[in-house]
């Protein structure tokens, strides 16, 4: 992933589709990743995939089990705010406990958003900056980065990175979109 560096439409939306599919189940097993960047998506050979090569999701050593798949032991302190502040949704931002599976739709945008636009939604000098940004500004149109792009993806795109995580589609409902 290079700062400028923009992927074809349909190989960002193939890989944006493979990391929804992923993070689909890891949901509906009660798991959030909580740090989906690029740097945790790496691309493996795979003769069966389309174009050769399928994306790993890696690192969940962040991840969190929501309430319905806690089991006993600690519970992360609701004030701790973990994950890459580039990437991180409002919610998460804000503290761990509102942190939810819509949380990795968030974080998605913010990568796919990047890897069309050939840069995220918020840049800043440092973490407090984009923690503030992802908080309560809204991110440049796509479309201003990619104005090639069909506006159907940069609306999913837009809806991935609602500030309401109660206006963001589950990551069921990402995937199908995808």
């Amino acid at each position: 992933h290079a700062q400028g560096k923009r992927l074809p439409v349909g190989t960002a939306l193939q890989i944006a589709w493979q990391v929804a599919d992923v993070l689909a189940v890891a949901n509906m097993q009660g798991i959030v990743h909580r740090d989906l960047k690029p740097d945790n998506l790496m691309m493996v050979a795979d003769p069966i995939a389309p174009g050769g090569e399928r994306v790993k999701v890696l690192d969940f050593g962040i991840a969190k089990l929501t309430d319905n798949a806690q089991r006993r032991g600690n519970r992360t302190d609701t004030r701790a705010v973990m994950g890459t502040p580039m990437y991180m949704s409002p919610e998460q931002c804000a503290g761990a406990g509102g942190v939810d599976p819509k949380t990795d739709v968030y974080s998605l945008g913010c990568v796919l958003y990047e890897m069309l636009g050939g840069r995220p939604p918020f840049i800043a000098d440092g973490a407090g900056q984009l923690v503030g940004m992802h908080l309560f500004r809204e991110p440049s149109s796509l479309s201003d980065f990619a104005p090639k792009l069909p506006t159907q993806v940069t609306a999913l795109v837009h809806l991935f990175l609602t500030k309401d995580k109660t206006k963001r589609p589950a990551m069921t409902e990402a995937a199908d979109e995808l």
